[in-house]
């Protein structure tokens, strides 16, 4: 395994972000997803396989997003960033914070008592 730095990981973008709207794709069996990123940020469209979610439980739903992703074209629509997920029983399952923050605050990690992230001009909230 390679390992990589702090510096490697305070290039990922990543963000909560909640699901505004959701609605079928008309070419290809995935989900066309609007993600909030707070007042900051304009929100992401993503193209998403996120079956066996139902589209009205997805709407409200706190996401990991990250945003620094390379945008992606599938069947004719813009994919803007990538959801984190992890699966169970070979199902998607969406990863998200365990209590309720702001839409669009940072995501980052921690060692010891030193904290990661990935800055960008205009961030907002308490980190």
């Amino acid at each position: 395994m390679k390992y990589l730095s702090a510096r490697h990981f305070e290039k990922l973008n990543l963000r909560v972000g909640v699901i505004k709207a959701v609605k079928k794709h008309p070419k290809v069996d995935e989900f066309i997803l609007l993600i909030d990123l707070g007042p900051a940020d304009q929100d992401a469209q993503l193209i998403a396989d996120l079956k066996p979610y139902k589209m009205k439980d997805l709407i409200g739903k706190q996401v990991v997003y990250l945003e620094n992703f390379k945008h992606t074209t599938v069947g004719g629509l813009e994919s803007q960033g990538l959801l984190l997920i992890t699966h169970k029983n070979g199902k998607p399952v969406l990863l998200k914070p365990d209590k309720k923050v702001l839409a669009g605050v940072q995501v980052g990690g921690v060692q010891d008592s030193v904290s990661h992230y990935h800055f960008k001009k205009g961030e907002f909230g308490k980190y």
